[in-house]
């Protein structure tokens, strides 16, 4: 069992962890196959966080270039 806050796959959860708790907040939102959403608290912009991915990385480096993006932009 998965500890609430932890995301099973380890890439995905690696990712959330490496986000700057000043500039995005992670809610678990489980709803269908989304497991939560990363929000960029200056200017509103989501991502979801998909439960089980087809390949964890992929949902990775997605969450990765969303911040990366919003770090610059902001």
């Amino acid at each position: 069992m998965v500890s609430s806050g932890r995301h099973p796959k380890k890439p995905i959860a690696a990712a959330i962890k490496a986000l700057d708790a000043d500039l995005f907040t992670t809610e678990e939102v489980h709803k269908g196959h989304r497991w939560g959403v990363v929000t960029c608290n200056v200017c509103g912009d989501t991502v979801s966080v998909w439960s089980t991915p087809k390949v964890p990385e992929n949902n990775a480096a997605a969450i990765a270039r969303f911040a990366k993006t919003h770090t610059e932009k902001h």
